[in-house]
C-alpha cells in the first residue's frame, strides 16, 4: 500500500507484485448519547502492486484488499465484509538491501460487499437497526520495516473522514409512557498489523 521513497537507488524491477494480509482492531464512537459498542477483532488479505519511479527511490504501492470484520453493537454481534482499495504515500530510509524503514500515509476507499442494513430486538424487544455506509473515504497513517526487498511488516492507524454508520434504537420512556425513536452516527477507527511479501 503506498507512495514510497528510498534515500538510495536500487536496481531491478520496476514493477513488483505481491500479496498483502493481517489482522485489524476496530473501535466504534458514537455521537450522541453513550451506546454500548465495544472493540473488535477482524482480518484483510488481497493482492499489492508497487511501481518504482523515475525519482530516486520513489514507489507507487496500490492494493485491493478483502476485509472481513466483527462489531459488536448494544450487545448484538454484526459482521461487516468491504473491498478496501489503498494507496499510500511511504517515505523510506534503507541502512541496506537488507533493512529499511517506512513511514506513510495515504486513502483508503471501502466499499461494502456484505449486508448494508442489521436489525435486531433488545432484551426489551425494542427494535434496533445499524445500516452501514455503501462507500466510506479514510486515511491511513502507517510506520513499517522492509526485509531483502521482499517481505514488509507495518502497523496502520485508519481514521474515517465521514460516518461509518447510522444507528437508530426504539425506546420507552416511562416518564412519557410513550415509545420514540433515537439516532446516532458511528465512526469506526481501526489499528491494522500487516504483512506484505513481493514477488
Amino acid at each position: 500500500m503506498g507512495l514510497s521513497l528510498h534515500l538510495h537507488m536500487r536496481a531491478g524491477n520496476p514493477v513488483k507484485f505481491g500479496i498483502k494480509g493481517g489482522v485489524e482492531l476496530t473501535e466504534i464512537r458514537f455521537s450522541g448519547d453513550a451506546l454500548n459498542a465495544s472493540n473488535r477483532m477482524g482480518f484483510y488479505a488481497g493482492p499489492v502492486v508497487k511501481f518504482t519511479l523515475p525519482v530516486v527511490g520513489l514507489h507507487i504501492d496500490a492494493s485491493a484488499l478483502y476485509s472481513q470484520r466483527d462489531l459488536k453493537i448494544d450487545g448484538e454481534k454484526l459482521q461487516q465484509k468491504s473491498l478496501l482499495l489503498a494507496g499510500d504515500l511511504r517515505y523510506g530510509l534503507g541502512l541496506s538491501d537488507v533493512l529499511g524503514f517506512f513511514a506513510s500515509a495515504g486513502p483508503q476507499l471501502s466499499l461494502n460487499v456484505g449486508d448494508e442494513v442489521f436489525t435486531w430486538k433488545d432484551n426489551g424487544q425494542n427494535n434496533r437497526q445499524y445500516t452501514l455506509q455503501n462507500t466510506m473515504l479514510s486515511f491511513n497513517l502507517g510506520l513499517g520495516v522492509s526485509l531483502l526487498s521482499h517481505l514488509e511488516a507495518g502497523i496502520y492507524y485508519n481514521i474515517p473522514l465521514g460516518k461509518t454508520a447510522d444507528f437508530t434504537w426504539e425506546q420507552f420512556t416511562t416518564e412519557l409512557k410513550d415509545t420514540s425513536w433515537n439516532r446516532a452516527k458511528s465512526r469506526t477507527n481501526a489499528w491494522h498489523v500487516a504483512v506484505a511479501y513481493y514477488f
